[in-house]
């Protein structure tokens, strides 16, 4: 793995486009360079590159970064595999039982929200819908219906962010909108309703994997972290989304290239962690066109076969048992 101490100014990535929304810091670098396309130490495949970065936030902070870049136009047997499991395991121990279709497992991190070892995130897998997106929440004793993203592949191999809402006039089954729709935590209005495959603009998400989460990061290249955070009401769930936390997230580059990203925090490795603001600038400086958040905090981490590539936040800095995983494997 590398180590990059970088010095492009934030600022950098905002001024391409008026539209981009306005960053709430300043004053930390990002990256001089690219992931390479080696193999490294002999771990990892053609096409599968995994960089460590120590991020300077000023004020003598900083945020450990370890990134894993999945080139499938280098190496077509590369997979990228969302995986359930009924019994809440360590996202180690989902990389080396992973066996399925003749493939080898090389990186795994954690995937959606759960609770109490039930997952709360979409995840469909080889087109079998596993486990649907959370259809309500409460806030204030109001009963909310939130929309919330997914990341998935489509069946012709491209990847695409949406927003999600599994509908009740339809089995359960996934279906994507065009925005969050009529949510905001911050002004506390929300729809009355839920919504359904009839509602305006639903289309009727047809993903071969994906992984659910929240809030969207970066839509079209632009920064849209902060807005969803409250239009996909996650500010009374617990994920600290405008403070420095440890951090997972999800995204492709317009190239195609699917970047897995851990941030440590709560001072693991030294780390402060990311705000989801940030996280988005992060990816968008990797060439991110679309990127979503998925569950972090102690949940964070990301495996190999080696072992841990960060350091988990909880006590001991022991992994947390989770119901969902995302696994970057090759087929043999």
């Amino acid at each position: 793995m590398n180590n990059k101490y970088i010095l492009l100014l934030l600022v950098c990535i905002f001024s391409w486009s008026c539209k981009s929304t306005p960053p709430e810091y300043d004053g930390y670098d990002f990256p001089d360079g690219k992931p390479t396309d080696e193999v490294v130490n002999g771990k990892y495949p053609k096409g599968l590159s995994v960089d460590t970065v120590v991020l300077s936030l000023g004020d003598n902070l900083s945020a450990f970064i370890v990134y894993a870049t999945v080139d499938f136009a280098k190496n077509n047997k590369l997979r990228f595999s969302p995986v359930h499991s009924v019994t809440a395991q360590k996202p180690s121990v989902f990389l080396s039982n992973y066996n399925m279709n003749n493939q080898k497992a090389y990186i795994a991190t954690n995937g959606g929200y759960f609770w109490q070892g039930s997952s709360l995130s979409l995840l469909v897998s080889n087109g079998v819908v596993k486990s649907i997106e959370n259809q309500t929440v409460t806030r204030d004793g109001v009963t909310v219906y939130p929309v919330r993203s997914s990341f998935g592949q489509m069946q012709n191999g491209s990847f695409e962010t949406a927003w999600i809402y599994c509908v009740t006039d339809d089995n359960n089954k996934p279906y994507s909108f065009s925005s969050p729709l009529g949510n905001d935590e911050r002004t506390k209005t929300y729809m009355p309703n839920p919504p359904t495959s009839k509602t305006n603009s639903a289309v009727k998400w047809l993903p071969v994997n994906s992984i659910g989460g929240g809030p969207m990061l970066v839509k079209d290249s632009i920064n849209v972290a902060t807005e969803n955070y409250w239009k996909e009401v996650f500010d009374g769930g617990g994920i600290a989304g405008t403070s420095r936390q440890p951090r997972t997230a999800i995204g492709v580059t317009g190239k195609g290239k699917l970047i897995l990203m851990v941030v440590d925090g709560r001072n693991s490795n030294g780390s402060s962690g990311l705000t989801l603001s940030e996280v988005a600038a992060y990816m968008l400086s990797l060439g991110v066109k679309q990127a979503i958040n998925l569950d972090g905090g102690g949940s964070s981490v990301m495996a190999c076969q080696d072992g841990l590539l960060t350091k988990p936040s909880d006590s001991g800095n022991v992994e947390r048992s989770v119901p969902t995983s995302v696994i970057i494997s090759e087929e043999l």
